[in-house]
């Protein structure tokens, strides 16, 4: 069915090998007149550990790479409703199941009148006045304007120059969408963001509400990630997220909505009326059992972090 040369270029991964033999199964159920050609299909199209659709990845689930093989936040999801990202991490390794968010923050930028110059409606190819700016470091990032003249507008980066690059304090920016209305200059400011699943590091401990340390949380570690890396997380569906919770006996009876746990990495679990501690973060999801949870080890929860 295919050439050996064909074969060659096939990247070796065990998406691509379950295709082939869906393929294979599905040609020969029907040349066998099989009522349902499908059959090999449903038996387990992504592995043994699961069924679910047809879907063409370059990385497995559970696997990682020193090289990323997805655009970053691609979305997989599994037919059992679980959902999964691509992300890249920083240089410090994490144990799986621990909670992610990302580590680098959106750096302000303002609209020259030589950017201005450039930032008319209908342009993709932009500049702005800003600084730290390496070549890339955005791609794949938004443009958001916050304040004056189109303020409230996002736009998606398909690449950008370093500061300094095509002017003192200046960076272009390539975008994949047309800017809606012409930007001025000294009324239009706009911040620049990384993609939020690039660089994602450990999440901090949060004491409380009000605590500096408190960061969105992009995601669940399903593996065990080497620094630099590149493996999926997740952020939906069924999972084994390691809890703080209360130890004291009959302590967790009450607690079931998880939120940014006090120690890193972790999700704490908080009874409903609780209104001193936690009030106000980020939902993380919740336990599935309410009387059966241990601290500091994995429990089976249903993260609805999207």
């Amino acid at each position: 069915m295919f050439g050996k040369e064909f074969m060659k270029k096939i990247p070796d991964t065990h998406e691509m090998r379950e295709f082939l033999k869906w393929n294979l199964g599905v040609r020969m159920a029907r040349k066998l007149g099989a009522a349902d050609p499908f059959y090999f299909f449903r038996r387990g199209a992504v592995g043994d550990y699961q069924e679910g659709r047809i879907t063409m990845f370059n990385q497995g689930l559970f696997d990682e790479s020193s090289v990323a093989k997805q655009r970053l936040g691609t979305k997989r999801e599994l037919d059992d409703g679980r959902i999964y990202r691509y992300a890249g991490f920083t240089a410090a390794g994490i144990t799986a199941g621990a909670l992610v968010s990302k580590a680098a923050a959106p750096v302000d930028a303002t609209v020259a009148s030589a950017d201005a110059a450039l930032a008319v409606a209908g342009a993709r190819e932009i500049s702005v006045t800003i600084a730290g700016a390496t070549a890339n470091l955005y791609t794949d990032g938004f443009l958001i304007v916050t304040a004056g003249t189109n303020i409230g507008a996002m736009y998606k980066v398909r690449g950008n120059g370093a500061t300094n690059g095509i002017g003192s304090g200046r960076a272009a920016f390539s975008l994949y969408d047309k800017i809606h209305t012409t930007w001025v200059a000294a009324s239009t400011t706009v911040s620049a963001w990384q993609n939020s699943y690039k660089s994602l590091l450990i999440n901090p401990a949060v004491a409380d509400s009000e605590a500096t340390t408190q960061e969105c949380v992009m995601g669940m570690t399903v593996r065990a990630i080497t620094a630099s890396y590149y493996a999926w997380i997740q952020t939906r569906g069924l999972a084994n997220l390691v809890l703080d919770v209360d130890a004291a006996a009959g302590g967790e009876s009450n607690e079931m909505q998880i939120v940014q746990g006090t120690t890193s990495g972790r999700g704490a679990v908080i009874i409903p009326l609780e209104t001193t501690f936690f009030w106000g973060t980020q939902i993380i999801g919740h336990t599935i059992e309410s009387a059966d949870l241990t601290d500091a080890e994995g429990n089976l929860v249903f993260l609805t972090i999207e």
